[in-house]
């Protein structure tokens, strides 16, 4: 057995620290930069004689540094000095011939990243039974305390190595996810959840799997709460819409009642809930879509004229905005759409820069004048002079399949 004092620890992920026994070091953000990144590369690279070239080409490639050679051994000096508090000889953590440097050979090193990854290729063994696999999946996940040396990730040789252990992480949350949800282990789920996302606020798995177990543990509020949140995080972050399984989630967390009554005042209670608002009632496209299809059968009985319209906002070259100026126009455009229609019209957001209305209307002007009346009090209340709002209309026929 190993002498715990002739061990170095090390943890790269989601922050950066060496230990040896009780006597540890960790990257302070009051710190020196170039030492800690030099650090991080002798160890990340431990096992290989590094080329003082290389180290030169890393760290001076673009200062044009008159005497780099000097400047390297400085700078290996302030490594060295980082190490001092470990009480382990510096000379020997960091060995040096005459054309290379390296870290230690003579001690074991046991970096978090090889554990991690250990562990994930460990979890995908065939002969392990459901809960082995998930036991080696959770002691991975928590050994991800957050992507790999977060201070560094935009040094050119830390990008593809962070993008390797981030790829292997999403793909282990997305395996452990699937595994509790097959157990309905709802309550373990959101706390999986709710640790992906604090990592990888903007991975969809993580937002998808927590709505989906708030849902399924009872928490309906909280899971519409949270999709609405994550709703308006990708259109303000990202001007893109959620995907198409995200938006059939919305029509499973949305239906306010599984359970059976016989009481019809409380379910009519319930189908009135949010009725209240006033103006035109918005929805989610794949609420909308459901109404559309509804409408298509009915015209075919009642021969009613409906219109479906489409109103675009662009710059004035037909392209997006940019993302806040986007952001607070759509906003805009959403209540002049409400408060223009009747309340008994309906309308959705179709795209980031796009709304969908139902229109009934018995001729094509009067559906045109409708429209022309929102853009008139979306300018009246909103008035940029470089955005632009186009309009389409087309009446529904009635669904013949």
């Amino acid at each position: 057995m190993k002498n715990q004092e002739s061990v170095i620890y090390v943890n790269m992920l989601g922050g950066f620290s060496i230990s040896i026994g009780d006597k540890a070091i960790v990257d302070q953000n009051n710190q020196a930069k170039k030492p800690w990144s030099l650090l991080e590369y002798l160890i990340t690279f431990r096992g290989r004689d590094i080329p003082v070239e290389e180290l030169i080409d890393l760290f001076w490639k673009d200062e044009g540094s008159n005497n780099p050679a000097g400047a390297l051994k400085t700078l290996m000096f302030r490594v060295r000095k980082l190490l001092e508090p470990l009480g382990y000889p510096t000379q020997e953590l960091i060995f040096q011939n005459r054309k290379a440097y390296g870290w230690t050979k003579h001690l074991t090193t046991v970096c978090d990243t090889d554990l991690f990854e250990d562990l994930c290729v460990q979890s995908e063994a065939s002969q392990l039974t459901f809960d082995q696999r998930l036991s080696l999946c959770m002691e991975a996940f928590d050994l991800y305390k957050g992507n790999f040396l977060p201070k560094s990730e935009w040094e050119s040789w830390v990008v593809p190595i962070h993008t390797y252990y981030h790829t292997l992480y999403q793909k282990l949350v997305n395996r452990i996810l699937s595994m509790l949800d097959e157990e309905k282990n709802y309550p373990t789920m959101i706390e999986v959840c709710q640790q992906a996302i604090a990592i990888d606020p903007y991975g969809e798995d993580g937002h998808y799997y927590l709505i989906c177990a708030l849902y399924q543990s009872g928490n309906q509020l909280m899971a519409m709460e949270h999709y609405q949140r994550v709703n308006d995080m990708f259109y303000n972050e990202f001007a893109i819409t959620p995907s198409i399984r995200f938006k059939e989630l919305y029509k499973l967390i949305s239906d306010k009642k599984h359970g059976i009554t016989m009481d019809l005042s409380n379910i009519r209670e319930i189908l009135l809930e949010g009725s209240t608002k006033k103006g035109a009632f918005c929805c989610e496209p794949s609420v909308f879509r459901d109404i559309y299809q509804l409408e298509t059968r009915a015209i075919e009985r009642t021969g009613d004229s409906i219109f479906l319209c489409l109103l675009t906002i662009s710059n004035l070259k037909g392209e997006l905005l940019k993302p806040a100026v986007q952001t607070r126009a759509m906003d805009e455009l959403g209540e002049s759409i409400r408060n223009s229609l009747r309340r008994g019209d309906i309308f959705s957001r179709y795209s980031v820069s796009q709304f969908l209305m139902l229109l009934p209307t018995a001729t094509y002007e009067n559906g045109e004048n409708v429209l022309k009346r929102i853009i008139h009090n979306f300018k009246k209340e909103y008035s940029r002079k470089d955005l632009s709002i186009t309009y389409s209309l087309q009446s529904v026929t009635p669904n013949q399949t």
